[in-house]
């Protein structure tokens, strides 16, 4: 679920208590989200689709060969868009001192992205032309992938606000008297901290204290050491349970 290699932290990124010696500070990659529903759809068109397509192929005519060769195009260029959707990863950082958790998570545009559509469409453009000298039905697809494909590429390239929805910066500070209540997610290796804030804009503008909790998102080799720096600077009486917690995002 993590990488293991340090990332290279955003250059806007300047930690509040930068003067204190670090407890621990750690970076990496993780899936934010309700990662079982996740799995799940990826499971399912992983398996499901099989069946779907062999149907398909075979309403269509053609030779085994052209079917096959149709069939591994159709199941390779439809995971791709699946794991694009069920895989996604945010970058983060934390870093712990004894004034409290300072975090920050990011997302910058891939910049590979524009690159494997250009060649994508070019691959799919090729097969597509060789499926077409076989079976002229085939141009419709000819002009609706690559074509499509194509164009994504163009308008990826000149829209500043298609990169603007894939990047994100958000960086905070939780002194340690914030957190009433701690949970160790095993399974994920996450770390929950419940805190309660005001929110002005709740009740109709009324305002009122909001429940919630910050997640931190930890390597399985350091997650009971974390969990013991984290447990050492709460107040004693912090309620601690080890529970799934539920990710909504």
């Amino acid at each position: 679920m993590f990488t293991r290699k340090p990332l290279t932290l955003p250059p806007q990124l300047q930690w509040q208590y930068q003067d204190e010696p670090a407890l621990a500070e750690w970076s990496l990659k993780a899936r934010p989200y309700n990662t079982d529903i996740a799995n799940g759809i990826f499971a399912f068109f992983l398996l499901g689709q099989l069946p779907l397509l062999v149907w398909f192929l075979s309403t269509q005519g053609g030779s085994l060969k052209e079917q096959v060769l149709a069939g591994v195009f159709l199941y390779v260029f439809t995971m791709s868009g699946v794991v694009s959707m069920t895989h996604q990863k945010t970058k983060f950082a934390y870093r712990l001192t004894a004034s409290g958790l300072e975090f920050c998570e990011w997302k910058a545009f891939p910049e590979w992205l524009p690159t494997l559509l250009k060649w994508l469409a070019v691959i799919t453009g090729v097969v597509m032309l060789m499926l077409v000298m076989v079976h002229p039905a085939a141009l419709i697809g000819a002009i609706a992938g690559p074509g499509l494909i194509g164009l994504m590429y163009l308008r990826m390239g000149t829209s500043s606000q298609f990169r603007k929805m894939h990047e994100q910066f958000h960086q905070g500070f939780h002194p340690w008297n914030d957190f009433t209540k701690m949970i160790a997610f095993r399974r994920r290796s996450i770390i929950g901290l419940d805190f309660t804030y005001f929110n002005p804009q709740a009740d109709e503008g009324k305002g009122r204290m909001i429940d919630t909790d910050r997640l931190i998102y930890c390597r399985k080799s350091r997650y009971n050491e974390l969990i013991r720096i984290i447990r050492a600077r709460l107040p004693d009486s912090t309620p601690y349970e080890e529970a799934y917690i539920q990710i909504y995002a």
